[in-house]
């Protein structure tokens, strides 16, 4: 196409009008995304308080900033965005403004650098618009006021496609450090999203392939690929030798692999969506353990780090062997939940958070648009005709695809979520941008679509439609699972109000509305029973302090309840309420005095997970308690060492006041 504004362009070089027009649209994605950050930090109920992944990075961030820079283990989750976000922290402090406002602006420079790789591979023309485009897409407006990696991602995987379309204009000297820089950015990208690790080999054959593409020698691209492997490695060759000095073992990046296909890869999962599973608690700081030990539950034995991957990846591979049809389906439904037109929650739910941050729930261009223009633009590479009218070569175009197509299939491989799928949206808003204006050049300039082209154009749009229409689920399937979707948003709110201290009237009545929603959901039934029990200890405080006739009696009764109701979770529930019912129950019966009761019921809690300090603690405590009420004689006397010993045994043991005088008494009983 003759036009230069959808041709592509080499020179990186900008004229002064168009460096005045990038900072105004520098300026216009950053002030929208501080915009919605005004907002949410003015009217989330959630603002204050990071949830599930957000805690575990924030909590990261502030040991890193504090000067633990090693840590502990291998890696479980992938370790840049801690690091980044702990460098910020060690200059600001734990500042969640300052992180948000950090990342509103890593978003603005997605922006420019997604215009620097269309304007390589489309024109100028496309390049404009497909900033425009991303600087006003829903999810990039509402991803940079949640601590996820993924914001961070978006700018290294759209510095890796500009850097992939450089590298294949270099020759000489100057392609060996550029495809070098290729490979640097894929590693880093691989130490913020899983996704990259497998596509590390792909990408490093780019400049074999382009070279076959364009029927050219091979003379020099094997190099080139070399050196991409070179810059992935001496970014993740660090990371491997620090988990192999600090864990005991070799890991190239994380030791997640296997629970991430096992999470989107089995029965349990018909969606292939992130999903809870019995005996994993959504908090990352236990997630690592809690798949460790239902592996060692299941093999009688000790698994390290590397050995629990490989345990949950050869049950992956023994239930697509047993049930490949059943696979083939859920796999075929991720693919059309990526692609579809629904933000699938994973920690956060976008249509959720709208109902308090105004700016989100105005018209922006969300995914099916994106998609919409995006297609009719891949469908033309296919064609002869269609690769001419993308420009002089379809090389770059293909690249982008290429990538596009690499991406997707890690993330239908693995789990498919809004934040997984977010990152597709960089590739696809070049082809939307060019599919957009060269339809206004065809409609408005001297040529018509030939009829190759409107076949094309056709079956892009036709895969849109099919994409944004098809259900996944039949009937009213699906808006159950949405409805499901915003009762879970509910529930995690009421939680941390809870846990908080703060509007317990307001979590009782969320628990309330979900109750008769849900009437037999059991963690409902842990949540009530914990809003009971707070309010239990705030009567019992009342009737200390004489400030409420009758508030003892009362709290004894709002404290049965609560019992009676972890009772019942204690019997019917999985393995995972059935821990919190036992851990809640003996701290409340520690309450109560009854210690004998809490040592039974803190014991069961630590069947799950038998490493938990503060559940030995509690239980230390209250089994010397217990120890010290028998009465005088042998048992009492074996009970006392016995708890003695356990005291003794607790870490920071010898610095803990409370034990050190509960080890004393002891002694002095005996």
């Amino acid at each position: 196409m003759a036009d230069d504004a959808l041709s592509p362009v080499s020179s990186a070089r900008f004229s002064v009008r168009e460096r005045w027009l990038g900072l105004l649209l520098f300026a216009l994605a950053l002030g929208l995304r501080l915009w919605v950050q005004a907002d949410y930090e003015a009217h989330h109920p959630q603002a204050g308080t990071p949830v599930i992944d957000e805690a575990s990075y924030h909590e990261w961030a502030k040991r890193i900033a504090a000067g633990d820079w090693l840590g502990q283990g291998v890696f479980f989750q992938e370790p840049l965005y801690s690091y980044v976000l702990g460098a910020l922290y060690w200059i600001t402090g734990p500042s969640l403004h300052a992180a948000r406002v950090a990342q509103a602006l890593v978003g603005a420079a997605t922006v420019l650098v997604i215009l620097l790789a269309t304007r390589r591979a489309f024109g100028r023309g496309a390049g404009w618009l497909a900033g425009v485009l991303w600087a006003v897409y829903r999810p990039a407006l509402w991803f940079p006021v949640l601590l996820l990696k993924e914001n961070l991602f978006c700018l290294v995987f759209a510095g890796l496609a500009w850097a992939i379309l450089r590298a294949r204009e270099r020759g000489g000297e100057p392609a060996a450090a550029a495809w070098g820089c290729v490979g640097v950015l894929a590693g880093l990208g691989a130490l913020l999203r899983g996704n990259l690790v497998p596509m590390l080999p792909a990408i490093a054959l780019f400049p074999v392939l382009g070279a076959w593409t364009e029927r050219r020698l091979c003379r020099g691209a094997l190099l080139q690929a070399a050196c991409i492997g070179a810059g992935a490695l001496l970014v993740l060759a660090p990371v491997a030798l620090r988990n192999r000095a600090v864990g005991g073992e070799f890991a190239l990046t994380t030791s997640g692999v296997g629970t991430n296909l096992y999470g989107g890869n089995n029965l349990d999962n018909p969606l292939g969506v992130a999903a809870q599973f019995d005996w994993v608690r959504t908090v990352p700081e236990h997630e690592a353990d809690d798949w460790r030990h239902e592996a060692e539950r299941r093999t009688g034995r000790a698994l390290s780090a590397v050995e629990v991957s490989e345990y949950w990846l050869g049950r992956t591979l023994e239930s697509v062997r047993l049930h490949p049809s059943e696979h083939a389906k859920i796999l075929g439904r991720k693919l059309v939940l990526t692609l579809g037109p629904h933000e699938v929650p994973d920690n956060h739910f976008l249509e959720w958070d709208a109902r308090y941050v105004a700016p989100l729930r105005l018209p922006w261009p969300g995914f099916p648009w994106l998609l919409a223009g995006a297609l009719p633009a891949m469908a033309l590479l296919a064609t002869g005709r269609g690769r001419a009218a993308l420009g002089a070569s379809s090389g770059p175009a293909l690249a982008l695809f290429l990538l596009f197509v690499l991406y997707l299939g890690t993330v239908v491989l693995t789990v498919t979520s809004d934040r997984i799928r977010w990152p597709l949206s960089v590739l696809l808003a070049p082809f939307a941008a060019w599919s957009l204006l060269a339809a206004v050049h065809w409609v408005l300039g001297p040529r018509r679509l030939v009829l190759t082209t409107a076949l094309s154009v056709a079956a892009g749009l036709g895969a849109a439609l099919v994409l944004t229409f098809v259900p996944v689920l039949e009937g009213d399937a699906w808006a159950e699972e949405r409805a499901e979707d915003f009762d879970e948003r509910d529930y995690n709110l009421a939680v941390e109000m809870v846990r908080a201290k703060q509007s317990l009237a307001a979590a009782e009545r969320i628990a309330a509305e979900l109750a008769t929603r849900h009437p037999q959901d059991l963690s409902v039934e842990l949540l009530r029973a914990e809003i009971e029990a707070n309010r239990a200890l705030a009567l019992f405080q009342m009737a200390g302090q004489s400030q409420f006739e009758g508030a003892a009696l009362r709290a004894g009764r709002e404290l049965d309840s609560a019992l009676a109701r972890l009772e019942r979770v204690g019997l019917r529930g999985t393995a995972v309420q059935r821990h919190r019912a036992d851990a809640m129950a003996g701290s409340l019966l520690q309450t109560q005095g009854r210690f004998a009761e809490a040592v039974v019921r803190l014991d069961r809690a630590l069947e799950f997970d038998p490493e938990d300090s503060e559940l030995l603690r509690r239980r230390a405590v209250c089994r010397a308690n217990a120890a010290m009420g028998l009465p005088a004689g042998e048992r009492r006397s074996a009970e006392l060492q016995a708890a003695a010993r356990a005291l003794e045994a607790l870490p920071g043991s010898a610095a803990d006041e409370e034990l050190v005088r509960l080890i004393g008494l002891i002694r002095a009983a005996r």
